[in-house]
């Protein structure tokens, strides 16, 4: 996973960054709120851990923030010297999804951020997705449009799957790098855009057909499932 961290001590995001990067996950930093908010429209995240006390743009006024913006779709796990019950009730409240008291624990966190991202991607492990007219079986590798199997190549495969995965979310090349061709961002990303191609003609992703996979200038991509009046 993707990890941002968002707390204005240098030494305790640089603990949570090696805790969380020796369970292989990637992790940026953020001193403040404002830096994270800056980042985040053109970033992808699957997680953010949020300090609530930072100066000037504290973690309350980023988390309201983030929920203001419906296109950002972030779960959000705070870090917090605050531990009364009704602190933690009122950041629950404004939509944290979950909450960590300082001084951060390793096993706890490793096990906190886990259980949010399970919570937050209820299909991730499952072995078939199907969205009419797809399906996606990944025991089997294949894909089929309307029963019929598509031949793809082993990167095109989990393209796919990546998209479908995460149908409706901007994704950047960068994490769409990183997550099919792993952690070798040194690969040019016109890489992506010829597959993005590939996949939008072979499995004749058209508006016509309910689906659009649409390029966004500077950002990246997304898969998106259309509702049509008529449905």
């Amino acid at each position: 996973m993707h990890i941002a961290i968002v707390d204005d001590d240098p030494d305790i995001a640089a603990l949570m960054m090696l805790w969380l990067e020796e369970e292989g996950h990637q992790c940026t930093h953020y001193s403040s709120g404002q830096d994270f908010i800056r980042a985040v429209r053109g970033e992808n995240f699957d997680i953010v851990l949020l300090d609530w006390i930072m100066p000037e743009f504290d973690g309350e006024q980023t988390l309201s923030w983030l929920k203001n913006h419906d296109e950002i779709d972030v779960p959000v796990i705070f870090v917090t010297q605050k531990a009364t019950e009704d602190d933690i009730a009122k950041i629950l409240t404004l939509g944290a999804d979950d909450y960590i008291t300082k001084p951060v624990r390793h096993k706890e966190m490793v096990a906190r951020v886990n259980a949010v991202a399970r919570r937050a991607n209820p299909r991730v492990d499952d072995s078939v997705i199907e969205m009419a007219p797809y399906r996606i079986d990944a025991t089997a590798r294949e894909v089929r449009v309307n029963g019929e199997p598509i031949k793809l190549t082993e990167k095109e495969f989990k393209l796919v799957q990546f998209l479908f995965k995460n149908v409706g979310r901007l994704l950047s090349r960068d994490h769409i790098l990183s997550a099919v061709w792993g952690y070798d961002l040194g690969i040019n990303t016109r890489t992506v855009d010829t597959h993005m191609s590939r996949i939008r003609k072979k499995l004749d992703i058209v508006p016509e057909k309910g689906w659009r996979l649409s390029s966004i200038y500077h950002q990246g991509y997304r898969l998106e499932h259309l509702v049509h009046a008529d449905e």
